[in-house]
């Protein structure tokens, strides 16, 4: 079997006002299918072994080679890494390109994967404000209304998955509460 080509440009964002001025660079008219995001967790790598841009390039190998797919989830966020410069909002797949996260979500979702194992412990305070920052920045920039439509977690576009773990998915409505809270207040 041939690899495809593969959708790659690596970025890292240190904080959400890094991301917020780098979306502000770019018109959002540039991601036309863009409605909404779906939220996964990494199972692994987890903070402790993440190395930041050296962890994105792996993961950009195992979708490619190992997968066989054209392209992987848009953003990965992590905090907590031991290596503090190390965390942040990474990008695997560029934003204005269609990803391959969740199946029949792809085509109108961005992929954002937490990094990490949440299937009993929930995001640290710090991942969270990250979360919550990243998905308030994207649906800011794109117009999309901060909803249970609009924000979904990967086990409702795939239900056989156990993504995103469901400590994360019992607090979900937290996550939702804290993105429509930030948009009221922009």
């Amino acid at each position: 079997m041939t690899v495809p080509d593969f959708a790659y440009a690596p970025m890292q964002w240190r904080t959400v006002e890094a991301f917020r001025a780098h979306l502000r660079k770019h018109n959002p008219n540039v991601v036309p299918w863009a409605q909404g995001i779906v939220l996964h967790h990494t199972a692994s790598p987890v903070p402790s072994t993440w190395k930041g841009l050296e962890s994105i390039e792996s993961l950009a190998r195992f979708y490619r080679f190992h997968h066989k797919w054209s392209a992987g989830p848009h953003l990965f966020i992590c905090a907590g890494s031991p290596n503090p410069a190390n965390d942040g909002i990474f990008q695997l797949t560029p934003l204005n390109m269609v990803g391959v996260h969740a199946r029949e979500c792809n085509s109108t979702t961005w992929g954002i994967e937490v990094v990490g194992n949440y299937s009993s412990q929930p995001w640290s305070d710090a991942t969270t404000s990250l979360v919550i920052g990243a998905v308030h920045e994207l649906m800011s920039w794109k117009g999309i209304t901060p909803n249970r439509q609009t924000l979904l977690y990967h086990r409702e576009c795939v239900p056989s998955t156990a993504c995103p773990g469901q400590a994360i998915v019992d607090r979900f409505d937290w996550v939702l509460d804290g993105v429509q809270w930030r948009m009221r207040r922009a």
